[in-house]
């Protein structure tokens, strides 16, 4: 078969569109390199004729896709779409059908949990992969459309999750553009270990996409991963693109091991995302001398009423002593807040700016509350009628779409842009940017800096 693995332009924008985080480009100075777009090509290039097209990562125009596309003439297209794309997604969709005979295939979190509508409404979508999306593509191109993890009119084979992760070929990073690290230049990747989370914090859609029961590759299957990305790709910094990298402490203790044996630490430099409650000193320890330089916590509050009240399930205090923890080993913090969370106002957003300043972090992202469909905030959302706008494109991690009884919508943009402002002037900040930015990249900084507070003022 010829199959297209497309992620399709965005009206001239640009957004990350891969699992928990659907954002537009200036969230983190630029978008992220797709990890399962790579996945599904690493699944399918062995046995079928492929081509990854990634037009927001390499820029590409609609009418320059159209252009490939047609020359390529696929038997099918496997589509990446998100919510706030979704609309620009169908619009290819609906151009590839005009210009070949290509079945169409859907994945992601939007259509996981939107597609009755979305086979309703678009008749240019053959097939909706429903959960993770490499066997269910499999399945079809092998004429299986009666399985899990498939929709079409008049089937519904409900959400797939892959069983073994070991059992997935690697993705195929090689075939993707060249994603670069907004303050180095270097090239980089995110790389994922594993999938699901066993906690449902109200506002995340990951557990229901993934699953409580968290699954990983083995360590010596990511060791073989990292050697490839450093000795044949030439890529020496990634991402661990975990929703928990630290979960199963014991697993990541092995993979740090497998780096330092292999004599890879002395090469890399990688980054993970984890929570505070998961994370300790004999952790930090180990991490460091693998080539850990930063780890990101969603701390997403200073108030512990609204932690408590979004079910997060950890304390402030817990937070203070995982930054302090990071800090002793010298690994920089990245902390995430949530503006608009509920039950909040103008009071617990000022607590969650101050405590965001005090509490020793490098580099902190505010983004507002967004109603993802699929997430338990998406139900009560609407329920209570605090979703201002049902238009989709806006549905992301920048827009404040949200009023509530006394916190109206203004005032969270309003908070958010005072956080980022109250956060980004201080100029104890200005250490940790330079001291992870290379000298070639202070160039294109202003640039960076002017795009990011034009994101910021939406």
């Amino acid at each position: 078969m010829k199959v297209l693995i497309l992620n399709p332009p965005a009206n001239g924008k640009r957004f990350s569109k891969d699992g928990r985080c659907q954002s537009e480009e200036n969230a983190w100075l630029d978008v992220f390199p797709p990890t399962t777009l790579a996945s599904i090509a690493g699944s399918l290039r062995n046995n079928h004729v492929i081509k990854l097209l990634d037009c927001i990562g390499s820029r590409i125009s609609s009418k320059d896709c159209i252009k490939i596309i047609k020359n390529f003439n696929p038997e099918f297209t496997v589509i990446n779409s998100s919510t706030p794309t979704i609309f620009s997604d169908m619009k290819m969709a609906k151009s590839i059908k005009v210009i070949s005979k290509s079945k169409v295939i859907v994945y992601g979190e939007h259509v996981t949990f939107n597609y009755k509508s979305i086979l309703r409404k678009y008749p240019q979508v053959d097939y909706i992969v429903i959960g993770e999306p490499e066997t269910p593509i499999i399945n079809i191109l092998n004429k299986k459309t009666k399985s899990k993890g498939v929709a079409f009119r008049g089937w519904y084979g409900g959400i797939w999750r892959e069983p073994d992760l070991d059992n997935l070929p690697f993705p195929a990073y090689d075939l993707l553009p060249d994603y670069r690290f907004p303050l180095t230049g270097e090239k980089w990747m995110f790389v994922r270990s594993g999938r699901g989370c066993p906690f449902q914090c109200m506002f995340c859609v990951v557990s229901k996409l993934y699953g409580r029961r968290v699954r990983y590759h083995s360590p010596e299957y990511m060791i073989n991963q990292f050697k490839w990305l450093v000795n044949d790709l030439n890529i020496n910094l990634w991402m661990l693109w975990d929703d928990i990298a630290t979960f199963d402490k014991n697993r990541m203790k092995k993979i740090c091991e497998l780096i330092i044996k292999n004599k890879l630490n002395k090469k890399v430099k990688w980054f993970c995302t984890t929570r505070v409650d998961y994370f300790d000193e004999e952790l930090a320890n180990v991490m460091k001398k693998a080539g850990c330089k930063m780890i990101t916590f969603g701390f997403e509050s200073g108030s512990q009423k609204i932690l408590d009240k979004i079910g997060k399930k950890i304390s402030l205090e817990q937070s203070k002593k995982a930054v302090e923890i990071a800090k002793r080993f010298d690994i920089k913090v990245t902390g995430h807040f949530i503006i608009g969370l509920p039950g909040s106002n103008v009071q617990t957003e000022n607590e969650t700016i101050d405590f965001a300043k005090k509490i020793g972090i490098d580099f902190a992202q505010f983004y507002v509350l967004t109603p993802f469909i699929g997430s338990d905030f998406y139900k009560l959302s609407k329920r209570n009628h605090w979703l201002l706008d049902s238009d989709w494109s806006r549905i992301e991690q920048g827009t404040a779409n949200l009023s509530y009884p006394g916190f109206s919508c203004d005032e969270i943009a309003d908070i958010r842009r005072k956080a980022y402002m109250s956060f980004y002037l201080d100029i104890k900040r200005l250490r940790p940017l330079l001291e992870l930015s290379s000298f070639r990249q202070l160039f294109v900084m202003p640039k960076n800096i002017y795009n990011f507070l034009k994101w910021m003022r939406k």
